[in-house]
């Protein structure tokens, strides 16, 4: 296909083109996916709900503003659905902080990173919902305050409010962590 932008290939599947919508969720799936995993920590959760923000998109790509990014747009679509499966599941399924799991410990730098990644995310869970979603938007996405505040509807100083008590909360972690040793 020989539209290359997101707003060109997003107009075309408004128009039932096919082609167009099947080359927006090939661009965005792992966007999609990743996010999800990394809300839910659980690899069947996580492609389940990416399959229904897929779905979903089918209808709610009309609802799209072209001013807006479409990643933001897609993120704030999989961010919602997340909050409704954890609203609808938590009673049933494995609470979703405990979503990572951390690698065996190896001497190797590689390992090491994992190790501290997994760790971070394990930590990051143990934050209130609010905190937790900026935290994985703004850290682990590396969105600025700015998109992060347009994707959960909030205004940009929240998000650095948020992220300020993320990095107090974390750090008092920490200290946790370290007097246990």
């Amino acid at each position: 296909m020989m539209i290359t932008s997101d707003y060109a290939l997003v107009k075309k599947a408004n128009t039932g083109d096919s082609a167009a919508f099947a080359a927006l969720l090939e661009r965005h799936y792992d966007l999609i996916y990743r996010l999800a995993y990394r809300m839910l920590g659980n690899q069947q959760d996580a492609e389940d709900i990416t399959q229904d923000v897929c779905v979903a998109l089918s209808h709610k790509l009309a609802s799209f503003k072209s001013n807006a990014k479409l990643t933001t747009w897609l993120y704030q679509v999989t961010v919602n659905t997340c909050r409704d499966f954890i609203r609808c599941c938590v009673s049933t399924r494995k609470t979703h902080n405990d979503f990572v799991q951390i690698n065996q410990i190896h001497t190797d730098t590689q390992a090491q990173r994992r190790e501290d990644a997994a760790l971070a995310y394990q930590m990051i869970n143990t934050l209130e919902e609010s905190l937790r979603e900026t935290a994985l938007l703004v850290v682990a996405e590396g969105l600025n305050h700015a998109e992060a505040a347009e994707i959960l509807a909030i205004k940009e100083s929240t998000v650095s409010w948020r992220m300020l008590k993320v990095r107090e909360n974390l750090s008092a972690l920490t200290e946790c962590e370290v007097g246990t040793i």
